[in-house]
């Protein structure tokens, strides 16, 4: 079976075009009248057509070349290797910016100077401390640590100033025994003729006439002086309000208004008053009142007489 002659048109540019059939030109009827035309004069009045080939049949190709196709393979080629090219570049700048530069040549001015520090035949790999973030470490170390050193020392000074101020409380508020070389003759509440009210109100320490009688706790005086049945007595007022009497003195050594604390003198034991030998009575007044205990007051406080 033979193929009929198809004639098929391409035209060859930057983007090719989908071919389109040409029917194969069907035989000329003869003219009577006019005369057939000359192969020179029908190849002068063909128009011509840019980069388009006529192919006479299907299945056969043309001879020689299409053209501008080495044109279009050029175009390939450099496309190619410019997206080669770019892809090279994109890797080396991603490589460049993860790595550190270690040649001075990349660099310029101070940064190539300081570079020489570090790398070729004269590094010394000495930190420059020309850079502001080393110069404020350089500063700031030693800074921190004076400041840290005083603040140690302001802290030690405070906790030293709390145990002296809780001691000097502890002392203002500490109680004592009031006399020395002393025995207890009489006790609080105890019966007898003795005492005019039927019943002892303190706590009698017997000893030489003369001892030392000293404050039992601090406070201010309130008064002084002889009083009848007490004889020479003295009377303190403790910083929570409780009255402390001091009787029977044979002397006295302080004035009412002055300040006194734990263990300060403020007299000597002796026979004035209504006695049977010399002693200090000791009586205990809280809040000014009425008389309490004094041994009970005294142990309260950490004292046992």
């Amino acid at each position: 079976m033979s193929a009929e002659s198809t004639s098929q048109t391409y035209t060859v540019g930057r983007r090719a075009k989908r071919p389109t059939p040409v029917a194969a030109p069907k035989p000329a009827k003869a003219a009577v009248d006019q005369p057939a035309t000359t192969p020179a004069r029908a190849e002068r009045s063909a128009p011509a057509v840019e980069d388009t080939i006529t192919f006479p049949a299907v299945g056969s190709l043309p001879s020689g070349r299409i053209p501008g196709a080495r044109r279009a393979a050029r175009r390939a080629a450099v496309s190619s290797r410019t997206r080669l090219a770019a892809g090279a570049a994109a890797v080396a700048i991603a490589a460049i910016g993860s790595l550190s530069v270690t040649s001075p040549g990349l660099l310029a001015g101070a940064d190539a100077a300081l570079a020489k520090n570090y790398v070729g035949a004269n590094a010394t790999n000495a930190v420059d401390v020309s850079r502001n973030y080393d110069r404020e470490l350089a500063v700031q170390k030693p800074l921190q640590a004076q400041q840290i050193a005083m603040a140690l020392a302001e802290q030690k000074a405070r906790e030293e100033q709390q145990v002296q101020a809780r001691a000097e409380e502890k002392i203002r508020n500490q109680w004592v025994i009031p006399v020395v070389g002393y025995r207890i003759t009489a006790r609080f509440g105890q019966g007898g003729g003795y005492w005019s009210s039927g019943r002892h109100t303190g706590l009698d320490f017997a000893g030489p006439s003369g001892s030392t009688i000293v404050s039992i706790a601090a406070g201010t005086v309130k008064s002084t002086g002889y009083e009848g049945a007490y004889g020479n007595k003295t009377v303190i007022t403790l910083n929570d309000g409780t009255e402390v009497w001091y009787c029977h003195q044979s002397s006295i050594q302080v004035q009412p208004g002055q300040k006194v604390g734990p263990g300060d003198v403020i007299g000597a034991t002796g026979s004035t008053g209504n006695v049977t030998g010399p002693h200090l009575h000791l009586e205990v007044h809280p809040g000014g009142g009425g008389p309490a205990d004094p041994a009970a007051m005294l142990a309260a406080h950490g004292v046992n007489p």
